[in-house]
């Protein structure tokens, strides 16, 4: 079997002791003797065979053994500290969720108030991010734009997406490209997850033929772009719907294609929030649809 694990009275003493250099120190904050501290310490060094002070008088100082076991300690409480937070735990009402900026400004914000009313004792927090979060930390949900299927964690399919182009009205003048031929003189605005290639793949057309000047990560900045008259953005129909309400851009052709992703929810599916984080995965369903 293997061997108990020294008292947390002895190790707590000798921790005190270590971050004082006082056995009179340690004894005060911990409401003890200091011949309780001093009988605790001795424990220690009688079970790990080695002196972890040096003894002065009434002075006291870790050796080089004490020094390694102290630190070792620290790391030690520190991780307890953060096991015995326990907001993230008792907080069951509140939802950290994160997502591409993008997602939070066009899909997400405009569904808030739906969310809330549907959702009213829940605190939403809500983070932008690019990179898929660490569940291992605080983050409940995140609501991403990807192939799906990651390892690991349990996932919901929200929707699917079109892409097709679009300017603002004044690009060019208002010479809008009428034709296929007409983007020839354009330029076009690049992002990753947005490929033009697969727009103008049915058509017969290259990117390699068509003049790019510009290249953005952000999806919600390629629309910003394209209405500063900077370009055509391949803009996907969920994020562009504002857009075209309101005139700031206009669809130009139209052919669309699928992308080649889609929306999806992601979790942990051990979190202690399923109730919740279910609850809010049916109401972006709904947003999204």
């Amino acid at each position: 079997m293997p061997a108990r694990p020294p008292s947390l009275r002895s190790i707590t003493a000798f921790e005190a002791a270590a971050r004082h250099q006082s056995f009179t120190k340690a004894a005060a904050e911990l409401n003890l003797t200091t011949g309780a501290v001093s009988h605790a310490i001795r424990a220690l060094e009688t079970r790990l065979g080695g002196a972890l002070f040096q003894r002065s008088g009434r002075r006291v100082s870790l050796t080089a053994g004490g020094q390694a076991l102290a630190s070792r300690i620290r790391l030690s409480v520190a991780l307890l500290d953060e096991v015995f937070d326990l907001t993230p735990w008792l907080r069951r009402d509140r939802l950290v969720v994160t997502t591409l900026s993008s997602i939070a400004e066009r899909i997400l914000l405009p569904a808030l108030a739906e969310l809330k009313g549907a959702l009213p004792e829940t605190t939403f927090d809500i983070r932008c991010s690019s990179v898929l979060a660490d569940f291992d930390g605080d983050v409940d949900v995140a609501i991403r734009f990807g192939p799906g299927g990651w390892h690991g964690l349990e996932t919901s399919h929200l929707a699917d997406e079109r892409l097709f182009p679009v300017a603002s009205p004044h690009y060019r003048g208002g010479a809008l490209p009428a034709t296929l031929d007409d983007l020839a003189g354009c330029a076009l605005i690049h992002h990753a997850d947005s490929n033009w290639q697969l727009w103008l793949n049915p058509v017969g057309m290259s990117a390699r033929d068509l003049r790019s000047t510009l290249a953005i990560d952000d999806a919600s900045l390629v629309l910003e772009a394209a209405a500063a008259g900077h370009g055509l953005a391949l803009a996907r129909a969920r994020l562009v719907q504002p857009d075209l309400d309101s005139g700031r851009l206009v669809r130009l052709f139209d052919h669309d294609v699928a992308a080649e992703y889609a929306y999806w929810a992601v979790w942990n599916g051990s979190s202690p929030k399923r109730a919740l984080i279910k609850a809010f995965v049916e109401r972006m369903q709904e947003a999204f649809a």
